[in-house]
């Protein structure tokens, strides 16, 4: 991503984790060697994916513009969330005339979607409750973030590896995990996975099924298109649980995978 910029770049965009590995780019460090070149760069984060299971800091990541889609996280669909800086926001932007130049609303908002999203924080601060007391909201949100974030990494790890019951997707004749990264720190918890004797398609049709939800991610899609043809792929099964499954859920996974891989 630095290489791509120089003294005529006017905007940088990049994605906080990618829709179809995991892979969670170093924002914090992209930003900090981005603005060495040009100090004045505009840098918007698309954080749709990784909202779910990590932290966001503006702080610590200084952008100028991120967002989010609340239905990645129990919220309602048709509603997305955005952050903007003081100097992104009187950029010309469409507005009422009437109103200041880093004025955004153009209608009143929608209560029944921010009561939603505040529910959503609401649980995340109880979740961290367990751990910690404290009486300051983002230090609560913050730590349980943190627990789902580790409550996610064991379940990857059990997902690849296996349990006393089932086989891991690593060791798994007839399947392929694409992308795989050892480091689990480097990674939110979605698989990209491909079989050698059924296409995508029907794989998933399988799946849902058998109880499993995934959903095929193909070159002819807008939304994954560029991201697997610089992968070097021609399709893929994304798998994205979420910190509410457990163990037994994993393993249900697994074993609907491996009996996939025995179809003929």
């Amino acid at each position: 991503i630095i290489e791509l910029i120089d003294q005529d770049t006017c905007l940088l965009t990049f994605m906080y984790a990618s829709n179809v590995s995991g892979a969670l780019l170093d924002a914090e460090k992209i930003v900090v060697e981005a603005r060495k070149i040009k100090p004045d760069l505009y840098i918007v984060v698309d954080a749709v994916q990784h909202a779910p299971h990590g932290i966001i800091d503006v702080n610590k990541v200084p952008v100028d513009g991120i967002n989010f889609a609340p239905y990645k996280f129990f919220g309602p669909r048709g509603f997305g969330i955005g952050y903007v800086s003081e100097r992104l926001a009187k950029l010309p932007h469409n507005k009422l005339i009437a109103k200041p130049n880093d004025y955004w609303q153009l209608g009143s908002p929608a209560p029944a979607h921010f009561a939603a999203v505040t529910e959503v924080v609401n649980y995340v601060c109880w979740l961290g409750e367990q751990f910690i007391t404290s009486t300051t909201k983002r230090e609560l949100f913050v730590e349980g973030m943190t627990r789902i974030k580790l409550h996610e990494r064991a379940l990857m790890h059990a997902m690849l590896e296996g349990t006393e019951n089932v086989e891991g997707l690593r060791h798994i004749d007839g399947i392929n995990v694409y992308l795989d990264c050892k480091d689990l720190t480097k990674k939110d918890f979605i698989m990209a996975i491909g079989f050698d004797n059924v296409d995508y398609k029907k794989a998933v049709e399988y799946y849902e099924m058998n109880g499993v939800v995934t959903f095929e991610r193909l070159l002819s899609s807008p939304y994954s298109s560029r991201m697997l043809e610089s992968f070097g792929l021609k399709g893929s099964i994304r798998v994205s649980p979420i910190h509410c499954h457990n163990l037994k859920d994993i393993e249900k996974f697994l074993e609907v995978t491996k009996m996939l891989c025995q179809i003929q």
